[in-house]
């Protein structure tokens, strides 16, 4: 299941106007309705059709990759918009880029009923980070990541997939000092 916090960042904040009625249409069809009260969970199958359908209707034309991309970033500035979201934001800022890293970890676990993250520093501003799931949304992730990294303070921030495994993803997550 997916908590209500992470819908109610991408669709009520991050893509906010851009919902059509279309989009919403479409929505509605496969389980989340937006004119109704939002649940404080959804099944995860559900979830990630969702974001199909979010980026099929909010991105038109863009190559799959840059339109998750867009809607990650969406994603980090409308979960930075819910009440949940302006505490941690102002939290990660901080923090800086190194204890974000573990506070992204524990935002993951906390955001759904599945996730499991485990870290490993490889240096002083280099992670390794193995989550227990493969998502069909080719940067997605990274993009999430790289949001939540600059909203910390870090410069350059990036996030690469180094491997991918039939149930799990590891990414390396890197930045610059000052």
């Amino acid at each position: 299941m997916v908590f209500v916090q992470v819908v109610e960042g991408l669709l009520r904040h991050g893509v906010g106007e851009r919902v059509t009625p279309r989009l919403r249409e479409r929505l509605r069809q496969v389980g989340l309705d937006l004119d109704r009260p939002l649940l404080p969970a959804y099944r995860a199958v559900m979830w990630h059709r969702c974001l199909h359908i979010i980026v099929e209707e909010v991105y038109p034309g863009l190559q799959r990759e840059e339109a998750f991309r867009q809607l990650a970033a969406h994603h980090v500035e409308g979960y930075g918009q819910t009440l949940v979201g302006r505490a941690l934001m102002r939290l990660l800022r901080l923090l800086g880029p190194r204890r974000t890293v573990y506070q992204m970890a524990q935002a993951l676990r906390a955001s759904d009923n599945y996730t499991e993250v485990r870290l490993t520093q490889l240096g002083p501003c280099s992670y390794e980070m193995w989550m227990n799931s493969v998502l069909d949304t080719p940067g997605y992730a990274e993009a999430l990541f790289v949001g939540f990294l600059r909203a910390s303070g870090a410069e350059e921030p990036r996030a690469s997939i180094v491997r991918k495994e039939e149930e799990s993803t590891t990414y390396v997550l890197t930045w610059t000092e000052r």
